[in-house]
């Protein structure tokens, strides 16, 4: 029997505050995935972590940012020697990714696979004569005309599919073919086993973002359409934003064998149709493992597997998990004994722990321009330039968060769209159209696509020249995986990152953290002319000023992570309303509830970044303007705006599906 119980619970700031929890009374769960709670002291520290989760989305209490503290604390919290000690503003530096150190006592029996550098290249051809592969799958990997196996390739599928016995974890760097080092073990078991339950799921393939999901879809239509004779192995993706009796009804038609998914909508099938299709799968996948788990879906998958496991036909430790991931971290590693079934698990690193992280054939290039707003004009002279050079020029571009991406779309849209075609991409885009834009570029010879971080992961584009980055990335992980979208497949490629002279503290943190060192640098020189044609682009004023708080905001969220000077950077950031309107006095006009919203009402460099008038005033002008203020009361816990209204944050972290979960915080654009 399940009791619903208000348990009085302390909490710091809260002195009459209480949680409502879902408590089990009774051992006997319905759904074996499902975990007891009984103790206040273990729900108390489950709030506690969800209070104090690094975030700095404010409270619920203020209503917005608390500017003394980005990490989630309230009071109490004092400022060590001001915000120009970078070292003790900073999180303490991480350890060296490279060096891995497993906790044998969190593993299960853990098996290293010993790497041969020496080695001569094993080659698709050797996989068929030595009966690793059947000949139907040779047939159409060959066809697909690849250069070679790639290393990752050639150290994990022979694995794979030989020691039948063992889980797997994966470790290899973004950009170097993942997605056919499990589709290719994947499908010659769906050959080896083909009048074994013909008509069931046998491979489960889950990954972070649907975005992702449709493009491993996609990988398995390669296959299918290169040898005809595997078309009987049917696959479907099941993510969110697509209709799920639709997604249902396709199931029962096509009766795959391999489901790959968002973990979301997996849970959602599994609960209403498990037993229907799911009794005798024989592969589960993790795919950007890491990702997953900075999401936040770490109990989604654990849920994940032991449903799938007690839904088994043959035996609740049948499934086989193959992990990949580009960091083995803690986290990573605790999942991994969570979900694993088998008594041992071999460990395949495809990294030498003397590489950088980033992709080796990246030529990594760094402009530093003088002003926040420079790096609009500098990114808008680099594309120029390369389309006199090639007008075959293809290129992706990373920005901060939603409103900036839409805001430099419009703006290059007028400055090339006779020349390239200009494709927006981000999270608030819904997932048709989505999906269409992905095909449209990747079929385009050339053309720019200017998005947020949705795009940074698992994403392939055929013939990316480069990417370029304006400002920073919301983590160090993902400057590694933005500008892993081009040198794809063996190719070489070429990055440029846009930054001013107060975000170089990024660059110094990427070298101490990651070892990747950006050694082409080169110096923005200001062009005013072209500064005049940008400002006559401008139209609504009041967007650009919505554009530069949303950007303002993200860099709050970042600013101890990579040491940045928050007296200088900001205001940097905010005079650049001005500067992008020709008018360099002009200041952004808000007013205290916004500077509440932002948390630094009670700041002095408030005064010194903005017009500062009263709310009633800002919103009589912006009505006339037929612009819409956000809604007031509009805000979920902990200040957190909810979804329902057009701002800056594009999240990708997936909330709770029932309130007995803590809560989850993502990051900005994911």
């Amino acid at each position: 029997m399940l009791g619903l119980y208000r348990l009085p619970l302390r909490v710091a700031g809260k002195p009459n505050g209480f949680i409502s929890r879902l408590v089990v009374t009774n051992t006997t769960l319905l759904r074996p995935a499902r975990r007891t709670i009984v103790s206040t002291s273990v729900l108390q520290a489950e709030y506690r972590r969800s209070f104090n989760r690094t975030n700095d989305r404010g409270n619920g209490r203020t209503g917005g940012y608390n500017f003394n503290n980005t990490r989630g604390q309230r009071y109490n919290r004092h400022r060590q020697d001001g915000y120009n000690n970078r070292q003790k503003n900073r999180r303490e530096p991480a350890k060296d990714p490279n060096e891995i150190e497993f906790d044998e006592a969190t593993l299960a029996k853990l098996i290293r696979v010993p790497i041969d550098h020496e080695a001569a290249e094993l080659t698709l051809n050797q996989l068929l004569e030595e009966n690793v592969i059947d000949k139907t799958l040779f047939k159409s990997i060959d066809r697909m005309k690849f250069d070679g196996l790639t290393p990752v390739q050639q150290k994990t599928i022979k694995p794979i599919i030989s020691d039948t016995e063992n889980d797997v974890i994966a470790r290899a760097k973004t950009g170097t073919g993942k997605t056919f080092a499990f589709l290719i073990p994947l499908f010659q078991h769906l050959i080896n086993t083909s009048r074994d339950s013909q008509y069931m799921v046998k491979a489960v393939i889950v990954a972070p973002t649907r975005d992702l999901a449709l493009q491993i879809e996609s990988e398995v239509k390669k296959i299918h359409k290169n040898n005809y004779g595997l078309k009987k192995y049917e696959s479907i993706a099941l993510v969110g934003g697509t209709n799920l009796n639709y997604s249902i009804k396709k199931m029962n038609n096509l009766r795959p064998n391999i489901v790959i998914a968002t973990p979301g909508r997996l849970l959602d099938v599994l609960d209403k149709f498990g037993d229907r299709f799911f009794k005798y799968v024989d592969f589960k996948v993790l795919d950007e493992a890491d990702r997953l788990l900075e999401i936040g879906f770490k109990e989604d998958l654990e849920e994940i597997s032991t449903i799938l496991n007690g839904l088994n036909g043959k035996s609740k430790d049948h499934i086989r998990t193959l992990l990949f991931s580009a960091t083995l971290d803690e986290k990573v590693q605790k999942l991994s004994n969570n979900i694993m079934n088998k008594e041992s698990c071999l460990f395949i690193d495809t990294v030498d722990k003397n590489e950088p992280e980033a992709h080796e054939k990246i030529d990594q290039n760094l402009v530093v321009s003088e002003k926040f707003s420079d790096n609009i004009y500098a990114t808008i002279q680099h594309i120029r330039s390369q389309l006199e050079q090639s007008p075959d020029y293809k290129a992706i571009l990373f920005t901060p968060t939603v409103k900036f991406t839409k805001f430099i779309s419009q703006i290059l849209q007028q400055e090339f769209s006779r020349d390239l075609p200009i494709l927006e991409f981000h999270g608030k885009i819904d997932q048709r159209k989505r999906t269409n834009l992905v095909k449209r570029f990747k079929q385009e010879q050339n053309g720019l696509l200017i998005c947020t971080d949705v795009g940074a992961r698992g994403m392939d584009f055929p013939n990316v020249q480069e990417v370029l980055q304006i400002g920073v990335p919301s983590e160090l992980a993902n400057y590694i995986h933005r500008i892993g979208r081009t040198a794809r497949s063996g190719k070489e490629g070429k990055s440029v990152i846009f930054l001013c002279k107060d975000e170089l503290p990024f660059v110094h943190t990427l070298e101490e953290e990651k070892n990747i060192i950006i050694k082409n640098k080169l110096d923005y020189k200001t062009n005013e002319k072209l500064s005049e044609e940008i400002s006559e682009h401008i139209n609504d004023v009041s967007e650009l000023s919505d554009v530069l708080l949303s950007i303002i905001s993200y860099y709050r969220t970042v600013m101890k992570e990579y040491g940045f000077n928050m007296r200088k950077l900001l205001p940097q950031i905010a005079s650049s309303f001005g500067e992008l309107l020709n008018e360099p006095e002009r200041k952004i006009t808000v007013d205290n509830y916004m500077l509440e919203k932002m948390g630094i009402a009670r700041n002095p460099i408030a005064k010194d970044m903005f017009t500062i008038e009263s709310h009633r005033r800002i919103r009589e002008e912006r009505d006339e303007d037929g612009y819409d203020m956000p809604a007031e009361g509009n805000r979920a816990r902990f200040g957190r705006r909810s979804n329902n209204n057009n701002d800056s944050f594009d999240s990708n972290q997936r909330y709770s599906r029932n309130n007995s979960r803590s809560q989850r915080f993502g990051r900005f654009d994911n």
